[in-house]
C-alpha cells in the first residue's frame, strides 16, 4: 500500500507538527530498487463546484444524497473510487480544484460539506482551484486544515501571520509499490484577476515554480512526477513542452473533458506532449461536478520513463456503477449529504415565476450545460442580463455580464428561488455608471480575446448586440456592436457616445482581466444581482425566451 512523505526542506518541522494525524515521518530511503514495468494508476477529478448530490435524470442539481435515474454526487464517486480499488489497490486519487461554488450546498452552506466529504471519498491530494479564495483567505486556510487530505500548491506563499498557511504545501512524495512519487501542486497565477477576495495570497509564475519543485524531487531520487494543476488544459500543454521532469498532468479549471469515446470531448485521453528532453509527458482532465472519475493506466520503464499507457473516463453512473460490481454506497457518507441536502431541497419549493421556452419544461435552458453561456448567446444569459438592465436602475441602456457569473442553467417552466440562487451563487451586486462607447467596443474585444478556452470572461449582453470573428488577431475580433435605442432601433455603438451601462461589481473592479473597466464613477444597487433576478421573474412572468442572435460568431 502507499505510505506519504512529506520532504521539503523549509517546510519539514511545520509540517511534522501540522499534520502529525496523518504523516508517516521524515523521508525514508526506497525500499527497493527501481522496476521494469513498474504499473500505476492515477484516478482524478476537477472542478466539482459543490455537486454533491450529483444531478437528477432530468440534468438538473440534485439535492440528496443520490437521485434515481440521475449520475455524479460524492455516494457514487466514492462506490467508483472503492470498485477501482478492489482491483488495484496502489490507484492514487487525486483533485484538481474549484471544490468550492456552483450549487446551494456552498451557497447555504459554504464550505462546511466538502470539509465532512472529502476524506470519506479518500484522496491523496488535491490542488486549490481559483474559486477556493471567493470567500476570502482565511475561509480557504480554515478549509484546509479541516481536512486531512493534503492541499499542496507550488506557486502558492500568503503574508505572513495567516494561521494555517503552513498547512499548504508545494508538494508531496508517496511512496507506492517501493517507488517513490511525487506530486506537485500548481493553481492558476490568474487567481487575483478572476476573484476579488485572494487578499493576502501570492500567486507566482507556474513554470518557475514547476522547475523549482521537479528540481528539489528530482534531488531526493524522486524519478515519477505528476503535476496537480488547477490551470487550464491549454496551459497544461504549454508547461508539458515547456518544463522537464514531469510525466503526468492532471488538470483543472478549464473543464475540458478528454476522451477517446466522447464525442464532445476536448481532445484524446491521455493527450499527448512532448517533454523539452522529448520525452512522452500524458495530460489528463476529466471535465466538471463530478459526472466522470478519470482513470489513467501508466507503465513506466526503471528510468521513471512512460513507456505505455490507457485510460479513460469513467462515467459516474448507475449503469456502469453496476457493470464494476462497485460496492454498496456508503451510509455515513450519505447521511453527511443529506444533512446539507435537506435546507436546500426546502429553497427548491418556493415559485417565483415562469419560463416559457420549447421544449424545455422542467429541464435546463442550456445543453450540455450552463458553459455554453461562455461561448455563445445563451438563453439563461439572456434573462439575467434582461433582469440587470431593467430592474436595479432606471433608463440603463446596455447590460454587461461575465458568462462565468452564471453557475447553473436556469430550467424552462416553473422556477424558484432555489434556481436563481443556483445560477447566480456570487453574491455580485449591480453597478451602473456612463461609459464611452470606444470603451464598451474594448470590454467586448476582451470578453472575446480568449475565445474557446473556456473564459468566463465571455460576455452576456441585454440593449446590446454583437458579432465577432475568432480567426482574426485579437483586439480586432468584433465585426458589429449595435445598441438599441429608445424606439427600439439598432445603431452602431458611436466611440465618443456616452452609454449608461450596467453591470456587476466583480466586472467593475476589473476581474476577469476588464481593467477597462475599473476608472469610472460606479453607482451600486441596493440589493444583489439574485435579487434582481427574482424580481423581474416575479414582475415579468410567464417569461418567453427563444435564441434571439445578441452575439453572432462569424464563422
Amino acid at each position: 500500500m502507499k505510505k506519504t512523505l512529506y520532504t521539503t526542506t523549509y517546510f519539514r518541522a511545520l509540517v511534522l507538527l501540522a499534520m502529525a494525524v496523518v504523516l508517516t515521518g521524515c523521508a525514508v530511503p526506497r525500499t527497493s530498487g527501481p522496476q521494469k514495468d513498474y504499473a500505476l494508476t492515477v484516478l482524478h477529478t476537477n472542478d466539482v463546484h459543490s455537486s454533491y448530490g450529483g444531478f437528477t435524470s432530468e440534468n438538473r442539481i440534485c439535492y440528496a444524497p443520490v437521485c434515481e435515474g440521475g449520475s455524479g454526487g460524492s455516494v457514487r464517486l466514492q462506490r467508483a473510487v472503492r470498485a477501482v480499488r478492489a482491483q488495484k489497490p496502489d490507484a492514487i486519487l487525486l483533485d484538481g480544484g474549484d471544490e468550492f461554488q456552483g450549487t446551494l450546498f456552498w451557497t447555504l452552506h459554504k464550505a462546511a460539506p466538502i470539509t465532512e466529504i472529502i476524506d470519506r471519498i479518500g484522496y491523496q491530494a488535491i490542488a486549490p482551484g481559483n474559486h477556493e479564495f471567493d470567500d476570502g483567505v482565511v475561509t480557504f486556510l480554515c478549509y484546509a486544515n479541516s481536512i486531512k487530505t493534503p492541499v499542496v500548491a507550488a506557486n502558492l506563499s500568503f503574508d505572513k501571520g495567516l494561521k494555517g498557511a503552513e498547512r499548504i504545501l508545494p508538494w508531496l512524495v508517496t511512496e507506492i509499490k517501493g517507488r517513490k512519487v511525487g506530486i506537485v501542486g500548481l493553481v492558476t497565477a490568474e487567481t487575483p484577476l478572476v476573484t476579488s477576495n485572494s487578499e493576502g495570497a501570492k500567486f507566482s509564475d507556474e513554470a518557475a515554480a514547476l522547475k523549482k519543485a521537479v528540481t528539489e524531487l528530482t534531488a531526493q531520487g524522486v524519478d515519477i512526477i505528476i503535476a496537480l494543476t488547477h490551470d487550464g488544459f491549454e496551459d497544461d500543454k504549454k508547461l508539458a513542452r515547456t518544463v522537464a521532469g514531469v510525466d503526468i498532468f492532471v488538470g483543472g479549471h478549464s473543464h475540458s473533458l478528454l476522451s477517446n469515446s466522447i464525442p464532445r470531448a476536448e481532445g484524446k485521453y491521455p493527450t499527448v506532449e512532448k517533454s523539452p528532453e522529448g520525452k512522452p509527458v500524458l495530460v489528463v482532465s476529466a471535465g466538471s461536478a463530478g459526472r466522470y472519475l478519470g482513470k489513467l493506466d501508466v507503465v513506466f520503464d526503471a528510468a521513471g520513463v512512460p513507456v505505455s499507457w490507457s485510460g479513460e473516463p469513467i462515467p459516474v453512473d448507475d449503469k456502469t456503477l453496476a457493470e464494476m460490481k462497485a460496492p454498496e454506497a456508503d451510509a455515513a457518507l450519505a447521511a453527511v449529504i443529506e444533512k446539507y441536502a435537506a435546507p436546500a431541497r426546502e429553497k427548491m419549493v418556493s415559485k417565483l415565476g415562469e419560463i416559457v421556452a420549447p421544449g424545455l419544461d422542467g429541464l435546463p435552458l442550456e445543453k450540455p450545460d450552463v458553459l455554453q453561456c461562455r461561448a455563445n448567446d445563451c438563453l439563461t444569459g439572456n434573462i439575467v442580463a434582461d433582469a440587470l438592465l431593467t430592474i436595479p436602475f432606471k433608463n440603463t441602456q446596455v447590460a454587461l455580464l461575465n458568462g462565468g457569473a452564471l453557475r447553473n442553467s436556469l430550467p424552462g417552466g416553473k422556477v424558484t428561488a432555489g434556481d436563481v440562487l443556483a445560477t447566480l451563487p456570487f453574491q455580485n451586486t449591480p453597478v451602473t455608471a456612463d461609459v464611452p462607447g470606444s470603451v464598451i467596443l474594448q470590454a467586448l474585444e476582451h470578453g472575446v480575446s480568449a475565445y474557446g478556452d473556456g473564459s468566463g470572461g465571455f460576455l452576456q449582453t441585454a440593449g446590446l448586440r454583437y458579432a465577432f470573428d475568432d480567426r482574426r488577431p485579437k483586439g480586432q475580433r468584433i465585426t458589429k456592436a449595435e445598441v438599441r435605442d429608445a424606439n427600439g432601433k439598432w445603431k452602431a455603438v458611436a466611440k465618443a457616445k456616452n452609454y449608461r451601462v450596467v453591470t456587476i461589481d466583480f466586472l467593475s473592479n476589473g476581474t476577469d482581466g476588464f481593467a477597462v473597466l475599473k476608472p469610472f464613477n460606479w453607482r451600486e444597487a441596493q440589493g444583489l444581482m439574485s435579487d434582481a433576478v427574482r424580481v423581474y421573474l416575479e414582475q415579468k412572468s410567464p417569461v418567453s425566451v427563444k435564441p434571439e442572435g445578441r452575439i453572432m460568431r462569424i464563422k
